[in-house]
């Protein structure tokens, strides 16, 4: 059922076609920031957030307000060492787009182009970075998204979203979709990306929004080609405190005090809407996800017992509908595929700790595996990576 796995800068292309205008300010265009200072610091201010929260959220109970201070300076590490080292990158170009249900809002996004003389449409990619719901920032995975586009040519867009506990549920959903709706309606235009070939990824809880964005796209044409999702949360009816502990997992957590902040951007939901498929993707229908579908998942993650249970879900409903199409007028469309890798003995968020932590193997294999399934969908529908291909000969 699953694969168990034993422990210089580039600047955007701006010859592929002439660089459209983004409209400036408020309204229902996205909004380009310069390069350089100003991004750096809007980067910097969202960061900061759960800070500003933690201090002046009107109505905030001060069980989270204490939480979210004392992990103020975990997260100020983590980003210095992920996001300071793209601070001036000219690798990508930052947009904000506005937000359809929240008007006059918009939400920043990062947006990845291929070096490229050529003139044709490329695969669209929407990325959605992690954080509990509580922290976050698209720079985080940058190398991530950066990488794709080499692998694969297509255009990346790295999307943002609100945070709690100041927007619980379902907020940041409706925030990725709607960032999602955008980039889609415009991508041709702004950035020669294809919306017909169209894949998501997320981290941790940016899965659980991909699949929401994925679930607001089921209803159109076209639909998400392919999903791949890491570390990622698929059953919030449950609180983290009585999700099953799987074997290897920490019998001590030093970091235990801050699990209480983990729920609170589903809490205020769990009696009320227990049975949305947004917030649960267990509960979602097959025919609303992307057909092409692989986790990467971490043996030791409280995170794994919810996500199996969901992929060998996938995996039976699969079968079912590949069965009815095969002996269906529709033989030609695409068939369901679900893959799940487990890397045993790894913890949620491994794939972002330091070589001398983890098993650097293992974290290429993921990698690898990753953009290699990417890759496949696109060969699927026609597009091949002629630049990538030219490095591998």
């Amino acid at each position: 059922m699953f694969v168990s796995v034993e422990v210089e800068r580039t600047r955007p292309d701006r010859g592929r076609r002439a660089e459209p205008q983004i409209g400036w300010g408020r309204g229902t265009s996205a909004v380009a920031e310069p390069a350089g200072f100003l991004p750096a610091m809007a980067a910097l201010l969202q960061c900061i957030r759960p800070i500003y929260d933690a201090l002046f959220c009107p109505g905030l109970p001060f069980q989270y307000r204490w939480r979210l201070l004392a992990l103020a300076p975990i997260n100020a590490l983590a980003y210095s060492f992920k996001w300071l080292p793209w601070v001036f990158s000219r690798s990508y170009s930052v947009v904000r787009l506005p937000l359809a249900r929240s008007p006059g809002r918009s939400s920043r996004a990062l947006i990845f182009t291929p070096e490229s003389s050529s003139r044709s449409l490329r695969p669209l990619h929407i990325h959605v970075h992690g954080g509990g719901f509580i922290g976050g920032v698209p720079e985080l995975d940058n190398a991530f998204c950066k990488r794709m586009v080499e692998e694969t040519g297509a255009v990346v867009a790295s999307i943002s979203y609100r945070l709690a506990p100041r927007y619980p549920f379902p907020m940041a959903h409706q925030d990725a979709q709607d960032a999602a709706a955008y980039i889609l309606e415009h991508a041709e235009r702004l950035w020669g990306a294809n919306p017909k070939l169209l894949t998501l990824s997320g981290c941790s809880v940016g899965s659980n929004l991909a699949l929401a964005i994925s679930q607001g796209l089921a209803d159109s044409n076209p639909p998400a080609k392919g999903a791949l999702m890491i570390d990622n949360p698929v059953d919030l009816r449950i609180p983290p405190w009585e999700k099953p502990r799987p074997p290897g997992f920490p019998k001590s957590d030093p970091l235990a005090f801050i699990v209480p902040l983990f729920d609170v951007y589903a809490e205020s939901a769990r009696s009320r809407r227990s049975d949305d498929p947004l917030l649960n993707p267990i509960l979602a229908d097959i025919r609303t996800l992307p057909r092409k579908m692989l986790f990467i998942i971490a043996g030791a993650d409280i995170l794994l017992h919810e996500v199996t249970t969901f992929v060998d879900r996938l995996k039976k409903d699969a079968v079912v509908l590949n069965s009815q199409r095969d002996s269906s007028a529709d033989s030609n469309s695409t068939s369901y595929e679900i893959e799940g890798m487990v890397f045993d003995n790894m913890l949620h968020g491994w794939l972002d700790l330091p070589s001398f932590i983890i098993d650097e193997n293992l974290r290429t294999q993921a990698l690898d595996a990753s953009y290699d399934f990417i890759r496949r969908i696109h060969a699927e529908n026609g597009w091949h990576n002629d630049k990538k291909t030219k490095k591998e000969t």
